[in-house]
């Protein structure tokens, strides 16, 4: 059996679009190891058909004191990637973001094995920007984004999602229904904003089904624990994030790729806000959506319980024909899990 080497990063972001792809790829008959973060979310689960490979990369840290630690991490990286790939001569290496997979890629071009990138924003990150020049192909998830003088190596395939978010059916339900979601690790100003407008009831007749990340759980605890209803359901994760857009009309969340890529393909509007840092990307990310007339944007500095309540009060007094209208809208986007594999392979002349 054929061996593919799959490197990502510790966060959802990229661990969801790299355990797609290699769904695919064993489905293919392939023997698919994912390298990855010993720091990862705990609750992320794993097929048993993959095979995990721990690295030691703890991202860049731009303090003049993190230069060391970074540095440290990085060659032992290098030194983990060569008895990786030497032992098991894999016919691909595939990164999917973040600074765990800049050795295993430079290890491949020097040993002249087949590789290829995926950017999930907009902007390409520092891993994907300086990986560029050592790769065949790069893949992207939206359709603007620009790698420069390396866009010949540029393929649009989309964002890999897992398969279940290609079959969702709506539920029938008798409250209109907001979903919160602050990502994999949660958002403490979204998670207290929320927790507020249920509190004071500022959006009346309204069911909330609110993710508020592992981190925050248990500092909400007691308040969720006297707020928990009918109306207001609370979960610290969610594996099956799926079964809760069926049962939403319309969602709240950061603008991270896979969220963003995720509202696309299920055509639920969103009141987005996006995280500050990250060099902006979630900001463009969220307007990519916008444009698409799925939603809008709230600006982290205008966030308060009053203004989200009455945002959420105007999504809620569309009268039915714009609910048709607007609601569940889904984007013409590529199956990007299939597109992706099926391009990887092209390159390996399967």
């Amino acid at each position: 059996m054929n061996n593919v080497l799959i490197a990502a990063g510790g966060s959802g972001g990229h661990l969801y679009p790299a355990l797609a792809v290699a769904d695919i790829f064993s489905k293919e008959g392939f023997q698919v190891h994912l390298l990855t973060s010993r720091k990862r979310p705990a609750n992320i689960k794993f097929n048993s058909n993959i095979k995990i490979i721990e690295g030691f990369s703890i991202g860049w840290n731009r303090r003049l004191t993190g230069i060391f630690p970074t540095s440290w991490s990085l060659f032992k990286d290098f030194i983990l990637s060569f008895r990786v790939l030497s032992k098991l001569k894999p016919i691909l290496v595939l990164g999917m973001g973040g600074y765990v997979s800049i050795a295993p890629i430079l290890i491949a071009s020097i040993f002249g094995i087949p590789r290829a990138i995926h950017e999930q924003n907009i902007i390409p990150g520092l891993a994907n920007k300086f990986l560029a020049p050592f790769v065949n192909k790069i893949f992207i998830s939206f359709p603007n984004t620009n790698f420069g003088t390396f866009q010949s190596k540029v393929v649009y395939t989309g964002l890999p999602l897992r398969e279940e978010f290609y079959n969702i059916r709506y539920l029938n339900h008798d409250k209109f229904t907001v979903l919160v979601m602050g990502g994999s690790q949660g958002a403490r100003i979204i998670n207290d904003t929320i927790v507020e407008i249920v509190e004071r009831r500022l959006v009346e007749d309204t069911k909330f089904i609110h993710i508020t990340g592992t981190r925050d759980f248990d500092r909400l605890k007691e308040k969720i624990e006297r707020l928990k209803s009918q109306n207001y359901e609370v979960y610290s994760y969610r594996e099956d994030v799926w079964t809760l857009y069926e049962k939403a009309d319309l969602v709240i969340s950061r603008a991270g790729a896979g969220s963003v890529m995720e509202l696309a393909s299920v055509g639920l509007p969103a009141i987005l806000i996006p995280y500050k840092g990250a060099e902006g990307h979630q900001y463009l990310n969220a307007k990519w959506l916008v444009d698409n007339g799925r939603g809008i944007i709230i600006d982290q500095s205008q966030l308060s319980p009053t203004y989200l309540a009455e945002k959420i009060q105007g999504f809620k007094s569309m009268n039915s024909a714009e609910i048709v209208s607007n609601h569940r809208k889904v984007l013409d986007l590529p199956k990007a899990s299939y597109k992706l594999v099926e391009e990887t392979l092209k390159m390996i002349g399967g």
